[in-house]
């Protein structure tokens, strides 16, 4: 490097000298010593220069022996921050691994528990909803079908598709037809003798209802007509018979009008009946796998009291009826039969299907429109291609509630 200046001052001197003017040319002795001066100016700085370029270098030199000793310490440091560090990784793993095996039991033991108040809270509700449902079913009713007892035609129209009925409740002896699966007119006759003879006086009342029913699951309970409003997929109409007014309405839930509750029943989506316990609906849906579902409804203020899904398939069912808290579902292969009962279903669970023999009904050549048991005569109405029947029944006590 001092070579390297020395060579760079030397050059630099040629170089001035040779713009310097030849002594012939000079002008003055001032101007030349002038120019001396500011060489030896010039010089003094370049050593000035010289002397610290080597004082830089010597600095430098003692720093880089430093860094390198601090080099060294620091791979050494290094080291051992790494031992240590692996060290409390190591450490910290093992820690977790207890906390996580701790958390683990303190999960298990509140899971336990909770798993016990759970099932302790649905024996609860099991036992609370099993007293709801025979408080709910507390009539003084315990007979159980064993059979068909007898057949009797009462009247045949030439209607495939109807209901036929008296009040399930009041002792009047009124009769009302409503004929077709879509109609809006209601024929009140005043006796069953009456509807037996189109020519017994007084005639039939001929009844307009401002709504049109669907299907043939129509009841009369109370004074007043339970139907499937024609054009909704679930709405329950309860039309009071002497006002001619819809008294109130509902729209039963759970899927209901969405599928036929009776295949062999092509018209029927929402079946009503009444037995002893009161007011029922018999419905399939989307939701219920094929199966019928059995609700509650408490008719003054069309509530739903509560529902079952029940183990009976709609498939190849006709019709069903209740009795004394107990859904009978008739089915049939269709044409001549045999329409019998193969499913039974009892939300007390006194009554099974081992309880019930074979029962079947009279043969008939088409399936039923509609089956409807009346709890105050203790009779089947039934609709069968035309046909208006009464079928007497043959019961007998059931198991008592244990």
């Amino acid at each position: 490097t001092m070579l390297a200046l020395r060579r760079a001052s030397a050059f630099s001197v040629l170089i001035l000298t040779a713009f310097l003017p030849l002594p012939q040319f000079a002008q003055d002795p001032a101007m030349v010593h002038y120019i001396y001066q500011r060489f030896q100016v010039l010089e003094q700085g370049l050593q000035k220069c010289t002397q610290a370029t080597r004082e830089y270098i010597q600095d430098f030199q003692e720093f880089s022996k430093n860094i390198s000793v601090m080099l060294g310490r620091c791979q050494t440091y290094t080291s051992e921050y790494k031992s240590a560090v692996h060290n409390l990784a190591l450490r910290v793993e093992r820690t977790q691994r207890e906390i996580d095996y701790l958390e683990y039991l303190r999960e298990a033991e509140v899971c336990t528990e909770s798993e016990d108040k759970m099932l302790a809270e649905k024996q609860v509700q099991g036992a609370e909803e099993e007293k709801r449902i025979r408080t709910l079913l507390n009539a003084s009713c315990d007979n159980m079908l064993m059979g068909i007892k007898s057949l009797k035609i009462v009247k045949k129209t030439m209607d495939t598709d109807g209901s036929w009925m008296k009040d399930a409740v009041r002792d009047s002896p009124k009769v009302y037809l409503l004929i077709g699966s879509r109609n809006n007119t209601v024929w009140e006759f005043a006796s069953i003798r009456a509807f037996m003879e189109d020519s017994t006086k007084p005639a039939p009342r001929k009844l307009i209802l401002t709504h049109s029913w669907q299907g043939t699951g129509q009841v009369i309970y109370k004074g007043f007509l339970f139907f499937h409003s024609q054009g909704t997929p679930n709405e329950i109409i309860k039309y009071n018979l002497q006002k001619r007014t819809v008294e109130d309405r509902m729209l039963l839930l759970g899927g209901a009008g969405r599928a036929l509750a009776y295949p062999r029943s092509p018209s029927t989506y929402i079946d009503l009946a009444v037995d002893e316990h009161g007011l029922w609906a018999i419905h399939s849906g989307p939701s219920t796998h094929g199966h019928l579902v059995l609700t509650k409804i408490e008719p003054d203020t069309l509530g739903v009291e509560h529902s079952w899904d029940t183990p009976c398939r709609s498939q190849d069912a006709e019709a069903s009826f209740l009795l004394c808290g107990v859904l009978y579902v008739v089915y049939s292969s269709g044409g001549l039969g045999p329409h019998r009962i193969t499913c039974v279903y009892d939300p007390l669970g006194t009554v099974i299907e081992e309880d019930l023999p074979n029962v079947f009904f009279p043969r008939r050549s088409r399936s039923h429109s509609m089956i409807h048991y009346n709890p105050r005569d203790k009779q089947l109405y039934a609709w069968n291609d035309g046909n208006q029947i009464i079928y007497k029944l043959q019961t007998k006590r059931k198991q008592p509630l244990q």
